[in-house]
């Protein structure tokens, strides 16, 4: 990822930082509005409330990211509708909240800035994609592999069965693709 331009570096220096527990919420499932989160360290889940009550991963996102459960756009629409979708550490995380307001001054005021909130954009929409046709075409073993490769920390650092939440498949099955993967390293 290119670095981030000196002026969205220096709204972010400039924004205070909070500190988060693991466990912590940053963003509430139900909240109608949010800011954007720029984590500096740590590791956080983006997640939506299943209608049974329980969550479904979006994603993890770890220091020099950024993340946000709800957005309200220029329009007064907020995204992703009536949907529940909130952060929560996963471990001991600081981050710096940032004003959509700021973001978009800097958005219109700095060529720099927009250029690179429009490619972060298209990779955003690009991993979301990419993740939509793994979950239709890969295996969950070949996505757990995969996770596996881009993040390999990840087993240390979430609860396993987050993991499995996110490759969306059960603890149970995770378990099953850990020892068949296990006895065919032997």
């Amino acid at each position: 990822m290119q670095s981030i331009p000196q002026a969205l570096a220096d709204l972010i220096a400039n924004a205070p930082m909070d500190e988060f527990a693991a466990g912590a919420t940053l963003i509430a499932a139900d909240a109608r509005a949010a800011p954007l989160w720029f984590l500096h360290d740590g590791l956080v889940r983006l997640y939506a409330l299943a209608a049974d009550g329980g969550s479904y991963n979006l994603g993890f996102h770890g220091g020099g990211e950024f993340v946000s459960g709800r957005l309200a756009l220029r329009d007064g629409r907020v995204c992703c509708g009536e949907h529940a979708l909130g952060v929560e550490a996963l471990q001991a995380t600081r981050a710096s909240a940032l004003s959509l307001l700021d973001i978009d001054r800097l958005r219109h005021d700095d060529a720099a800035v927009s250029a690179w909130l429009l490619d972060r954009l298209l990779e955003m929409n690009a991993a979301r994609l990419g993740r939509e046709a793994d979950l239709a075409q890969r295996s969950a073993t070949e996505r757990y592999q995969e996770l596996l490769r881009k993040r390999p920390t990840i087993i240390g650092q979430v609860p396993l069965h987050q993991i499995a939440a996110w490759l969306g498949i059960t603890p149970v099955a995770l378990s099953r693709i850990r020892r068949r993967l296990a006895n065919s390293a032997l």
